[in-house]
């Protein structure tokens, strides 16, 4: 029976009455795991333990933050949760908005009759299962399966997106010195055992200032918004020291491996996707030829 529970569906209810907890638990504690809240602000942190509610189910009126307030900030903690508001009054404008937005998926007034409201929290967990499958699909379509960093489309989506909105940002393009001899010498799963090390340091060096991805084979790009020529080529310099004197998960030890790096920035050298690019990578070339582990910055236009 414990088993059985684990994998039933999780319902949140949220309001701020009592007895409407209640009635909801009674109604939906046959076919469901049911959660209760007696506010936003409770409902949030049940959200902050359970990440995979299935349904959540929100008064419109209540103290502090409303019900619509509520499932926006609620999307945002578990995307893939079906949202749905219960309740006897609220603003239709509100409401149509908020569907428009997708950040509601329900709409039910109170009082309400058992069987259909029933029916309709089943229903709505068929769209917490379609929403999964969904977010799973996209997450395949974006990711590297070697490194777990995002993927070259996705890289190229974002570049295109951030310079059709006229943001500054610096591209680096960085590559792993001498790793088609590594992979000779250790073999392939080594090799991909070292590129999801190299990987991990990349990101976590980054941080929240851009965005990483494997841009193909031994090669990853860099994304910095916000940043000029002089902070790209510090930081550039930072990462590469940083990767040089830090040792990566290599084939039974742990391996020192070196990078050659390539810079070039938007707007300062051009205004196109595939120019910045190709700078970029010209840069990087500049790097090998000086003999690697170092770094180069494309020359303003």
């Amino acid at each position: 029976m414990a088993e059985e529970k684990q994998q039933r569906a999780k319902v949140l209810c949220v309001d701020d009455e009592p007895g409407v907890l209640q009635s909801l638990t009674r109604l939906l504690k046959k076919d469901f795991e049911v959660y209760t809240a007696a506010s936003a602000e409770d409902g949030l942190k049940v959200l902050e333990d359970q990440a995979d509610m299935a349904v959540i189910v929100s008064d419109y009126r209540m103290p502090g933050m409303n019900g619509i307030e509520f499932l926006k900030e609620a999307r945002s903690m578990t995307p893939s949760a079906a949202r749905t508001i219960l309740s006897g009054q609220i603003d239709i404008n509100e409401l149509s908005e908020a569907i428009n937005k997708a950040e509601i998926h329900r709409f039910f007034l109170k009082p309400w009759e058992n069987d259909y409201l029933r029916l309709q929290i089943h229903e709505a967990v068929q769209t917490h299962i379609n929403l999964s499958e969904k977010s799973h699909f996209q997450h395949l379509a974006i990711t590297d399966p070697v490194t777990g960093l995002t993927n070259h489309r996705y890289f190229q989506d974002l570049l295109r997106e951030k310079i059709e909105e006229q943001t500054p940002l610096a591209l680096l393009m960085v590559d792993v010195d001498h790793f088609k001899s590594f992979n000779d010498k250790y073999g392939h799963p080594e090799g991909d055992r070292l590129l999801r090390g190299i990987a991990s340091t990349i990101d976590n060096f980054i941080e929240q200032k851009g965005s990483v991805s494997r841009y193909g084979g031994e090669e990853f790009s860099v994304l910095l918004p916000q940043f000029e020529k002089r902070q790209a080529m510090e930081l550039a310099e930072q990462l590469r020291l940083h990767l040089a004197e830090n040792p990566v998960p290599g084939p039974g030890r742990e391996a020192y491996v070196t990078v050659s790096i390539g810079g070039a920035c938007f707007p300062e050298h051009t205004d196109t996707p595939q120019v910045l690019i190709q700078l970029a990578d010209d840069a990087l070339y500049k790097s090998k030829g000086l003999g690697r582990n170092c770094t180069s910055i494309a020359e303003a236009s």
